[in-house]
């Protein structure tokens, strides 16, 4: 999947889904600035499931630095939108 047929709205769109299902919470009831520790039910593993589901869905790789960085649900985005166009270059 190139970059220019991934956009951000597809990518919340997913994310948000994911988080939905693995926590088992309505996707309306998740928003941009929601701190992921503080969702319903959220707890490290169930984060780590969406994060790798995330990695399968759009065929990137996280680094854990930057997953551990992340606090809210518009970080997650960030961090998903900048792998699927490669802005996170490997050092």
């Amino acid at each position: 999947m190139t970059s220019e047929s991934v956009s951000r709205e597809q990518i919340v769109s997913v994310t948000t889904e994911y988080l939905a299902a693995e926590l088992k919470i309505p996707a309306t009831g998740i928003g941009g600035t929601d701190v992921l520790r503080e969702l319903p039910g959220a707890d490290s593993m169930k984060m780590l499931r969406v994060v790798s589901k995330l990695e399968r869905r759009w065929n990137v790789e996280f680094d854990d630095e930057a997953i551990f960085a992340v606090k809210t649900v518009d970080e997650l985005v960030l961090m998903v939108e900048k792998s699927v166009s490669g802005d996170l270059a490997a050092s």
